[in-house]
């Protein structure tokens, strides 16, 4: 059900932009534009984010290891005698 359900959601963020697009540029604006030469924009713009959602994700990685890591020392030894 989840998983249907942000298909769904996909589909409908993607027809929205369409929409929008249609609304901005035109409805046949796509015919007439260098679509090699924006792809290539878009994998440019996709590798950057890419580069910073890595960047993000590390942060919040080493952010929940340092929570939850145990202490180093503390008043409990954590060793068995």
């Amino acid at each position: 059900m989840l998983l249907q359900d942000l298909s769904d959601e996909y589909d409908e963020r993607c027809a929205e932009r369409h929409e929008a697009g249609a609304e901005k540029y035109g409805p046949l604006k796509f015919a007439g534009v260098d679509t090699i030469e924006q792809a290539l924009e878009e994998v440019l713009d996709m590798g950057n984010y890419i580069r910073y959602t890595y960047i993000k994700l590390r942060l919040l990685q080493m952010s929940v290891q340092a929570i939850a890591a145990p202490p180093q020392q503390g008043f409990i030894s954590l060793r068995r005698e």
